[in-house]
């Protein structure tokens, strides 16, 4: 994805204007909600299904990390109790 810029302008009372691609990207129409997220070296403008499946997909597991950390907890309990001979 290549970077693109928009210049925008701060209208009355703090407003501005969401050119109409960018809208078509988020998904969003007029009042829906815009989430701004500070970052390190700036703001990112977003909406809320996007920075849900931002969140869900960084939540996801990967291949490698399908582990059951509950059963291998279990195990491990096991494994001491029968080198101890209870």
């Amino acid at each position: 994805m290549t970077a693109q810029t928009y210049h925008l302008k701060l209208q009355a009372q703090g407003r501005v204007v969401v050119p109409g691609d960018v809208r078509g990207e988020l998904g969003v129409s007029e009042g829906d909600e815009l989430i701004l997220v500070k970052e390190k070296y700036g703001y990112h403008l977003t909406s809320r299904r996007q920075l849900a499946q931002a969140l869900y997909g960084s939540l996801q597991k990967s291949a490698e990390e399908e582990r059951d950390l509950t059963q291998e907890l279990l195990d491990e309990r096991r494994a001491e109790i029968e080198g101890k001979g209870w």
